[in-house]
């Protein structure tokens, strides 16, 4: 199954389903990219978590230094996995970061919403 990024559009929804937006990963829309299997689910978000961590110790070592098509690399990839998991406040504080790759307060933003998340992965395995 390929799952495209596409940041410039809000995920399309069946109409009736409401997007569970509000939490730091809308299960709504992760369990219609994996068509409702919970084991691809955990298996997803066990990835994501661990691929934004990963993003996030590289980003944040020195968020001024470091080459900026790096970084932008490293944004941008953060940016669609958080789209395709439905990690929508990730996804929108990376492409703030896309926008500014040198800008302190945005990295922050983004750091801490992958810690929302990270915290919301690792009470769902509760």
């Amino acid at each position: 199954m390929a799952i495209l990024c596409n940041p410039d559009e809000p995920p399309e929804l069946p109409s009736g389903i409401c997007p569970s937006s509000g939490r730091p990963i809308d299960l709504v829309y992760l369990a219609r990219q994996t068509m409702g299997d919970k084991n691809i689910e955990s298996q997803m978000l066990w990835l994501f978590a661990r691929q934004a961590r990963l993003c996030i110790n590289q980003l944040c070592r020195n968020p001024r230094a470091g080459r900026r098509r790096e970084r932008l690399k490293l944004v941008h990839t953060l940016k669609c996995s958080a789209t395709t998991v439905g990690a929508f406040a990730v996804s929108r504080a990376a492409e703030s970061l896309e926008k500014h790759p040198l800008d302190s307060e945005l990295n922050d933003i983004l750091a801490n919403a992958v810690v929302d998340v990270e915290n919301f992965i690792s009470g769902l395995s509760r």
